[in-house]
């Protein structure tokens, strides 16, 4: 979006919501927030709280929006609205939030003939339905298919691409003069059922080679992960194998061997010790330095991590400490999660989600022909 468009957006939001724009400037506006609409943007979730629970009349917020940065009103603060900002995604969650059903009547002209001042005569308005669907085909890659029913809860007739025949009409959210509204003879859960039926046909037209291409690309994946981790597991083994045939062919000499390695002339020169010399030897009691303190540890330049080891903190000996969490997983747990993996983005599956809708009286009546889809590729 442009700054253009994203001025007229902005513009379209405050008037459905019937705010009071204070001024209008080429580059900005100020408009002062209703209730509804500073709940939403305003970002004062406990002044509203408090308002609420304390029962008092809501100070409402004014803020101006600038649409160009170098073209900004002086003397009063704004705030820079552009296509990713913050303040413009919590507008488009609020239209999307507050305008996703709407009940609207056309507004059409009763009267017998285009001359001034003709008899008017009064006319019904029927009913219609109207879903907004889309439905995705996602693997590795998605297609939308958008589709757009109407429903006629008076005849029980379906109309397709009904979206596109309601942009032409001038609709209103009041009954006109002259008008009436017919009595629906169909339940909303009718008219679902009917929308469903005709989704289910669509789907069914569709062809299924890219579900069919997605599952060989899975399968192909599978097959190269597969190989990787046979290939990694038979490294291992050999590895270890090797391991232990050096450790029982080539390994270090043993205490045996290396006494039997000493020349003779030095064998008969050593002599058994005596049990004194064999004790180690002990400072008297008077020579044992006394535990020294933190001050002094550290000036005389002892770490402080050894002096709490020492001290304060009790150390855990490495086998009592439970490192069962801390396992590295095998290789046949990393290849199962990779599978995992691989079917969440390549395995075919179809969604069906509602865009939005909304409640349609009108005088005029849209044709039933001929599905048409607006596909979109992602």
């Amino acid at each position: 979006m442009n700054q253009e468009e994203v001025r007229r957006f902005t513009e379209r939001y405050f008037a459905a919501f019937s705010s009071h724009v204070m001024e209008s400037h080429p580059a900005y506006f100020t408009v002062k927030l209703p209730k509804i609409v500073d709940k939403d943007i305003g970002n004062r979730p406990f002044y509203w709280s408090w308002v609420e629970k304390m029962n008092i009349p809501p100070q409402p917020m004014i803020i101006t929006f600038t649409f160009e940065p170098d073209q900004k009103p002086e003397g009063f603060r704004s705030e820079y609205l552009h296509f990713g900002s913050g303040r413009l995604d919590q507008i488009f969650q609020s239209a999307r939030r507050h305008g996703r059903f709407v009940c609207l009547f056309e507004q059409a002209d009763t009267r017998l003939s285009g001359r001034r001042g003709a008899e008017r005569r009064s006319a019904p308005l029927v009913p219609w339905l109207n879903l907004n669907i889309k439905i995705s085909f996602v693997c590795d890659k998605k297609r939308d298919v958008l589709l757009s029913f109407g429903v006629n809860l008076h005849q029980s007739r379906i109309s397709c691409n009904f979206y596109s025949f309601v942009c032409s009409l001038n609709l209103g959210p009041s009954i006109p003069d002259y008008f009436y509204t017919l009595d629906r003879q169909l339940s909303l859960d009718q008219a679902m059922a009917m929308v469903e039926q005709e989704v289910e046909q669509v789907i069914e037209q569709q062809d299924n080679r890219w579900a069919e291409e997605a599952r060989e690309r899975l399968a192909e994946e599978i097959a190269i992960l597969s190989a990787y981790y046979d290939e990694m597991t038979t490294s291992s083994e050999n590895d270890a194998d090797q391991q232990s045939d050096e450790g029982d062919y080539g390994g270090e000499p043993t205490l045996s061997d290396s006494k039997s390695s000493t020349p003779s002339s030095q064998r008969g020169s050593e002599r058994p010790q005596s049990a004194a010399e064999q004790l180690p030897l002990e400072q008297p009691q008077s020579e044992q330095s006394a535990p020294e303190s933190l001050d002094t540890y550290r000036a005389n330049g002892g770490r402080i991590l050894d002096f709490l080891r020492q001290y304060t903190i009790p150390e855990t000996p490495k086998e009592e400490i439970d490192q069962s969490n801390w396992q590295q997983s095998t290789p046949q747990e990393e290849k199962e999660r990779r599978i995992a993996e691989l079917k969440w983005q390549y395995e075919p599956r179809i969604e069906v989600s509602l865009i939005n809708g909304g409640l349609f009286y009108l005088y005029s009546t849209p044709p039933v022909g001929a599905l048409r889809q607006s596909t979109r590729r992602s």
